[in-house]
């Protein structure tokens, strides 16, 4: 981007980074952290409207394939102490969560991580959220219900920015035969 492109795209985040802070804090129950990851996530998988798809998609799939963690982990169904049974778990998720970007809607791997570990900054803030009963849930204390709102929202303020950006390289998401995990965007 050119001097003037990177004032204007600055000024357009700032402006919009201030309306989200704004906004979720009349929204106590959503995560206005989460958001940010959203919006990044939606940049970062080619800010385009394939990318809202499949970010979006990809961050959804992430927070479930999380929250199967943490309701396996908190019933008990394995029977393994609690550390080795989330590792278990986080591994067995990781596993999934890579052979199904073999599916064009669920081709962005990083956006499934930025869901999955958004879930457990969630429930590490959020203690009772790793418990079984709460995190079953339909309120804030499950993060199967405020990690989704809260992340496609910030997803959807990337669509705001693209005006200033239509000069920049974008990100394309991988398919299953070149699964990378480091971002695809070009300097």
């Amino acid at each position: 981007m050119r001097p003037p492109q990177v004032v204007a795209a600055a000024a357009a985040a700032a402006f919009v980074a201030a309306i989200a802070v704004l906004a979720f804090s009349l929204l106590p129950d959503l995560l206005v952290w989460a958001a940010f990851i959203g919006w990044a996530s939606y940049d970062h998988s080619g800010a385009n409207s394939q990318a809202l798809l499949r970010s979006s998609a990809g961050l959804v799939f992430g927070v479930v394939m999380a929250w199967i963690v943490v309701i396996a982990v908190a019933s008990g169904s394995l029977s393994l102490g609690v550390l080795p049974a989330t590792a278990v778990s986080a591994a067995i998720a990781s596993f999934v969560i890579v052979l199904a970007s073999c599916l064009p809607l669920l081709s962005i791997v990083p956006a499934a991580f930025y869901g999955f570990a958004s879930t457990f900054a969630y429930a590490s803030l959020v203690p009772v959220a790793f418990a079984f009963g709460p995190g079953t849930m339909p309120d804030a204390r499950n993060a199967l219900v405020v990690l989704p709102a809260s992340l496609l929202i910030g997803t959807a303020l990337g669509p705001r920015m693209d005006g200033w950006r239509r000069s920049s390289p974008r990100a394309q998401p991988r398919r299953c035969q070149s699964v990378h995990f480091a971002s695809t965007a070009r300097p």
